[in-house]
């Protein structure tokens, strides 16, 4: 589940709230957590084959319930400066063997790796810096499903995960949050992407976000999303509501952001892999749940519905259509640090959807049966 805004002063532990210390001084201190997720998972999506319509057609993965596990080991750091300034740093080595990802050899890699300071009110990081904070969380309240997709904020940022950002965070007043970020591009034919947001909390009650990010998605593609988003607790119950408006968009969920088929020359067979046009539109979701000592229910369901298909240099193209999500989910939590879920996801395109290569009527299904244990 996408993590909520945190408070500045544990800026550099958003997802260590577990964490054992290795070691500590009166200035410094090195903690250790991690996290094991299993799941069961089955997977029903169809995609368009090409872009060429003389060509095209649907291909169909459907798999039979399979087991799938993810894990990570993180690292914190941090070292005091002065009575107001700490310096911190995080990494994380994890392993998957599958589930929402192509790697199926339990390969380890580093993710997530930052360097920042902070004080109480304002920090400051540069690396992978999206799970510790980005322009886009305040407008992304309605991503309340575990395993599933998120539409609300048009698919989220395009390059927060890249590992080449700057964030800054400041608490401007009582519950009032500015962000701001950069993510750079190396290759002088890309523009940076930048974002800025103000997420306002009213008496553990209400919240209100409002996110715009800038930048290029390829080149001679714009890229930007700009959004609202709105949310209230009331007892056991919570609603949250999203709109976006995004161009340069190319990927459409279960859908993905391309496909690949198979192409014959002569008796040699090639793997050729049909990149989606990028796309501008407008973007909503809706979101509940209800929780009832550990048992949490909850729904989303996202649209994004096409206006304009970019060409680069050329002229825009008219796009219609749109793409829906739907997500139910109900989780338990066994223990403090396990917590067991199920969860069914549906999506579909319209019949005259003209994203994801033309795909219209296409549609995927998944169910996931998981675990979360963190230590």
């Amino acid at each position: 589940m996408k993590k909520t805004l945190v408070a500045l002063s544990v800026l550099a532990a958003a997802a260590n709230v577990n964490a054992a210390e290795v070691y500590s001084t009166d200035a410094s201190k090195v903690s250790l957590s991690g996290e094991v997720d299993a799941y069961v998972t089955t997977t029903d999506i169809e995609k368009q084959s090409a872009t060429d319509s003389s060509k095209a057609g649907v291909t169909r993965t459907k798999t039979d319930p399979s087991v799938m596990v993810w894990g990570k080991i993180q690292l914190d750091a941090e070292h005091k400066v002065s009575d107001t300034l700490t310096t911190f740093a995080s990494f994380e080595i994890e392993s998957q063997t599958g589930f929402d990802s192509d790697e199926t050899d339990n390969k380890a890699e580093f993710d997530d790796l930052y360097v920042g300071v902070k004080t109480d009110t304002w920090g400051v990081a540069v690396g992978e810096v999206g799970d510790l904070a980005e322009s886009m969380d305040a407008i992304e309240k309605g991503d309340i499903t575990n395993e599933g997709q998120f539409f609300g904020s048009a698919g989220g940022h395009r390059s927060e995960s890249e590992g080449h950002g700057i964030v800054f965070k400041a608490e401007l007043t009582d519950g009032l949050v500015f962000v701001a970020d950069a993510n750079t591009e190396a290759s002088e034919d890309l523009d940076n992407t930048y974002g800025a947001s103000l997420d306002w909390a009213i008496n553990d009650m209400f919240s209100v976000g409002a996110s715009l990010v800038n930048g290029e998605a390829a080149k001679d593609i714009d890229y930007q999303v700009g959004g609202v988003s709105a949310s209230a607790t009331l007892g056991g119950f919570f609603f949250a509501a999203t709109y976006s408006q995004f161009e340069g968009v190319n990927s459409f969920g279960l859908f993905g952001n391309s496909t690949k088929r198979t192409v014959t020359s002569g008796s040699v067979e090639q793997e050729k892999t049909d990149n989606y046009a990028y796309t501008d539109g407008d973007a909503y979701g809706v979101a509940a749940q209800y929780t009832i000592d550990k048992t949490r229910l909850y729904a989303t369901y996202d649209v994004m519905s096409l206006d304009e298909q970019q060409n680069g240099t050329t002229a825009n193209t008219d796009a219609k259509g749109d793409v829906t999500n739907l997500v139910l989910g109900v989780e338990y939590s066994l223990l403090d640090n396990v917590t067991i879920f199920t969860e069914y996801q549906t999506a579909e395109t319209s019949n005259d959807f003209t994203g994801a290569n033309g795909g219209a009527g296409l549609d995927a299904d998944t169910f996931v049966l998981g675990t979360y244990y963190t230590f």
